[in-house]
């Protein structure tokens, strides 16, 4: 069977991007892929992961609109949309477009735009991803993430102050990494007078939502070189199912990795997300992961928490930022000797999951 590779990435920092409008960021992305490859192949497909463009944005057919600004028209290009998911679901488009040799090269554009918009929009937009019941009665993401908060809290007997260290760690991370949006450190006094959004949640239990362009060159193993330090695509995982929130049970995949020699990238929505995955993928105890993360190289980025979640491009971020770290060349904190990368990105409320093995 052949093999599938990255060979180029490029982000464009996590920000409240006001002078740059939807098309201007994923170009932005583009133009970041040019300058670091220098022997950029033809390119065979465009794909595009976009969330929310459609209803914030009313923005449709975005993967041919970016394709013809890019001058790439001509080429086979779509838009993937599932949510938060939408970046692991078009990397795993590229993937197969390439592991079935109907390409050879396949760019994954990740993009969307919160900034323009009151938080009243961009809570409705985002809540959208709910079933439609919950949706209609004004049920939103962040009250989801409470109820697994609580969940959690009574199972293992711990208190809010448990998940402090999550948001303290991830802070700590984005100070180092100019790609990242709240480029800040904070402390537990910090986060313990922060606003609680849905009870037990606080601010700083919830990731930021914010503008942001990521883009990723998915090759063939006959473009391999176009990388100096090659990085396959080992392997990837597909989840999806109805959690169960009461039982903490949800459909994320264990991970066959070495922690010591693998950078891990998770989607951590809300601090109990990232507790949750890090134990479900079998990375952590049960009850104790969050007091565990010295023992893991995971979102070195600042995670969505501190380099912010820029919706539909959060799983080519996550990617990009793997392959940089194993290639040596990511401008933040660095994973000293990991030959491996793991990444997993969610949708918010961890119904369908994606799970990459990277490997240099």
């Amino acid at each position: 069977m052949s093999k599938v590779y990255v060979t180029g990435a490029s982000m464009v920092p996590v920000n409240r991007h006001y002078d740059m409008s939807l098309l201007d960021l994923a170009n932005s992305s583009l133009m970041g892929i040019r300058k670091t490859v220098e022997d950029l192949p033809e390119i065979d497909a465009v794909v595009v992961s976009n969330a929310y463009g459609q209803k914030l944005e009313s923005q449709s057919m975005l993967s041919y609109k970016i394709s013809r600004r890019a001058g790439l028209s001509g080429k086979v290009s779509m838009t993937v949309e599932q949510g938060d998911a939408s970046g692991g679901a078009s990397i795993f488009t590229a993937y197969s477009l390439v592991k079935s040799g109907v390409a050879k090269n396949v760019l994954v554009i990740g993009v969307d735009k919160f900034s323009d918009f009151p938080s009243k929009f961009v809570n409705d937009a985002v809540s959208s991803t709910l079933d439609e019941i919950s949706y209609q009665e004004g049920v939103t993401t962040s009250s989801y993430g409470a109820l697994m908060m609580k969940s959690y809290m009574r199972k293992y007997n711990v208190s809010e102050d448990y998940f402090y260290d999550w948001a303290i760690r991830m802070h700590s991370n984005a100070v180092e990494n100019p790609y990242a949006y709240l480029r800040f450190p904070v402390d537990r006094e910090v986060i313990a007078k922060s606003q609680e959004v849905s009870t037990p949640m606080r601010l700083f239990d919830i990731a930021p939502r914010a503008d942001g362009a990521s883009a990723l060159l998915v090759s063939s193993e006959d473009y391999s070189k176009i990388s100096e330090v090659p990085v396959e695509i080992d392997s990837i995982d597909f989840s999806s199912g109805e959690p169960s929130i009461s039982s903490l049970e949800f459909p994320i995949k264990r991970a066959n990795v070495n922690p010591d020699r693998t950078v891990i990238e998770i989607s951590d929505t809300f601090s109990v997300s990232a507790a949750i995955e890090l134990e479900a993928m079998g990375l952590a105890e049960r009850g104790k992961s969050i007091k565990s993360l010295d023992q893991l190289n995971v979102n070195y980025s600042g995670g969505l928490k501190a380099r912010g979640y820029p919706g539909g491009a959060t799983g080519v971020y996550q990617a990009a930022e793997v392959y940089i770290q194993l290639i040596g060349e990511f401008p933040g904190r660095k994973a000293k000797e990991a030959e491996e990368g793991l990444v997993l990105n969610t949708d918010d409320v961890l119904r369908t999951s994606f799970l990459f093995h990277f490997k240099r």
